[in-house]
């Protein structure tokens, strides 16, 4: 079976027709996917443009030298409000694998030093090109100046040392201090573009005054202390759910131990700050304002990149309960910066999970810090699916267009297997579902945990949805079955030979594995034929290694089972021997 298309190259593309189709023009030459290919790698360097330089997608498409003479440059721009020029080399890689070609990365590395030596004659055979070389000549001529190569692509492998080495080259030519630089942007960063993955959760900006504060400057700047409900719930109102965004729950609604802080409030706004654990913060930057420096009462405290990770509950409960008190009440706040921290965003991690301990979480909760859970849902938004990975007061139904990091994690659980270690997922998703989102060490590496070996970073968000769908249409069937069934062994091994019937689906039909992010009818009905023959033949091989067997009682026939049916479904070397026999008789058939 050909590998499918990346997800996210099917993505992108969508983004770069609906952008630019109306601002640049399709390719003139070879067939309609060579045309197109044409006008998506000039569209890419002008999604380039347009993401790094923050300009409009007018001003963008604009840049496009894309042509005869280009010199190996595909897009050029000034933004004036950083003086940074910008030069982009642009290649649209159907395949979604792969890096540019050699020659073709020689011939830009040569094209940006022809630009950076002001050597414009070798542009001059473009008409792109000779339309912005008297106002190059002008920056130029002015003075300081910031050039940065930008190497785009369409593929999702990283660019080659020998690649890297030519871009070293030319700032060794070129020696002055943040003069030239390059960026090689793949297929993963592209995507992250479209999605918004590379922006970080929080407030942009804000102001907060700190009564009473506290100010650590080392080793990490840290402000403390009393801050007014009124104003950070006038906060939470402006920005909503993207300033708590960064802890492990949003708001959960309406909880008892919500309610009792709502109660608090409203009861005793004037002792709450006494009476609630508080908020704890982490932001990009803090600066505390120069009238507030020598000031040991208060401290306006200016934030960038501001994030509620631990108090989720109590700023979403008093927000509630402002309105009915409005008088006062105060809470506490602590705001750590990450700008001194060589990894901010492990650090941020790590204070995420430490101030949250002090609550009722369990290891479930601690998935909404993996990177990998945002991309999934990100990926899947474009295309109107909802994965919901995170606890709060929204939880959607599962149906056609959502599903819950619960679903997906007992559908890998089944595709993940591969007959040494694994085999303990498929006994766990029907025994144990909890320990499925340990994240000890119980396996060799590189994935070593039970939560690593499910969600692995190459997992696509395609083939999660399709695992879940796939999931979702043998429950059903296993369902049907077992209500069909008398009561006894019958109907509970409908109960609990679901995780392997669908280990057994996985292997034999590989229906996560398409290039439609949905199933068709087509392979649902596939799916739920296979989980009748499944389902029998997995019976039969219960019967045959005496799991199960007839006995005559006074002339009525009956199952009898030396375990019960859940005690073997949830024991891994059970599950691997009827696996393995399950896909035997199948394939005799």
């Amino acid at each position: 079976m050909p590998e499918p298309t990346p997800l996210e190259l099917l993505q992108v593309r969508e983004q770069l027709l609906a952008e630019f189709a109306a601002h640049l023009p399709p390719g003139q030459t070879g067939s309609a996917e060579q045309r197109e290919t044409d006008f998506l790698s000039r569209s890419l360097a002008a999604f380039a443009i347009r993401h790094l330089a923050g300009c409009t997608t007018e001003e963008a498409a604009a840049a496009v030298v894309d042509g005869s003479g280009d010199a190996g440059i595909d897009a050029v721009f000034h933004s004036p409000n950083t003086d940074t020029l910008w030069v982009v080399q642009s290649k649209f890689m159907r395949s979604g694998r792969g890096e540019p070609d050699l020659g073709s990365v020689a011939k830009f590395k040569t094209g940006v030093e022809h630009l950076l030596s002001q050597e414009f004659d070798a542009f001059a055979g473009n008409a792109g090109w000779n339309a912005v070389i008297p106002a190059l000549q002008a920056l130029f001529r002015r003075g300081p100046l910031q050039v940065r190569g930008v190497l785009v692509y369409s593929g999702v492998n990283v660019v080659s040392e020998d690649r890297r080495r030519m871009f070293d080259a030319v700032k060794r030519r070129f020696p002055v201090r943040d003069y030239v630089d390059f960026v090689c942007c793949s297929l993963t960063t592209v995507h992250d573009w479209v999605t918004g993955a590379d922006q970080r959760p929080g407030v942009a900006e804000a102001e907060i005054v700190v009564l009473d504060a506290g100010w650590m400057q080392e080793p990490y700047e840290t402000v403390y202390g009393r801050v007014a409900v009124a104003d950070m719930v006038n906060l939470y109102r402006e920005h909503g759910s993207r300033m708590v965004a960064a802890n492990i729950r949003g708001y959960k609604g309406n909880t008892v131990v919500n309610q009792r802080i709502v109660d608090t409030f409203r009861e005793e706004p004037h002792h709450f700050f006494y009476l609630n654990n508080g908020l704890t913060a982490y932001c990009d930057d803090l600066q505390v304002i120069p009238a507030d420096i020598g000031n040991p009462r208060r401290k306006t405290v200016r934030v960038r990149g501001f994030s509620i990770v631990n108090g989720a509950q109590t700023l979403g409960s008093v927000a509630k309960a402002a309105a009915e008190a409005e008088d006062g009440g105060y809470v506490f706040l602590k705001i750590v910066s990450l700008a001194r921290c060589v990894d901010d965003a492990d650090f941020a991690r790590r204070i995420t999970q430490s101030t949250n301990f002090q609550n009722q979480i369990a290891p479930r909760d601690f998935v909404a810090l993996d990177d990998q859970q945002a991309r999934i849902a990100s990926h899947l938004q474009l295309e109107g699916v909802g994965y919901h990975y995170k606890d709060d007061a929204d939880q959607t139904t599962e149906d056609a267009a959502n599903f819950t990091v619960q679903e997906a994690v007992l559908a890998l659980a089944s595709l993940e297997w591969d007959g040494t270690s694994e085999q303990d997922l498929c006994a766990k998703a029907t025994g144990d579902p909890a320990a499925l989102y340990s994240t000890e060490a119980v396996y060799a590496p590189p994935h070593a945990s039970r939560y690593q070996r499910l969600f692995r970073p190459d997992r696509s968000a395609r083939t999660v949805w399709r695992a879940v769908q796939t999931r979702r249409a043998v429950v059903r069937q296993m369902k049907a079955e077992g209500r069909a069934a008398a009561a006894g062994p019958r109907k509970t091994f409908f109960e609990n030979a679901r995780a392997v019937v669908l280990a057994v689906i996985f292997v034999r039909l590989r229906p996560e594995q398409a290039e439609q992010l949905s199933l068709t009818a087509d392979q649902l009905t596939a799916i739920v034929d296979e989980t009748i023959r499944s389902a029998e033949a997995l019976w039969s091989a219960c019967e045959d290694l005496g799991l199960v067997s007839r006995d005559v009682a006074e002339g009525v026939e009956a199952y009898v089972t030396p375990r019960h049916f859940r005690t073997v479904f949830s024991d891994p070397a059970d599950c691997r021997r009827l696996r393995e026999a399950t896909l035997a008789r199948l394939a005799r058939v």
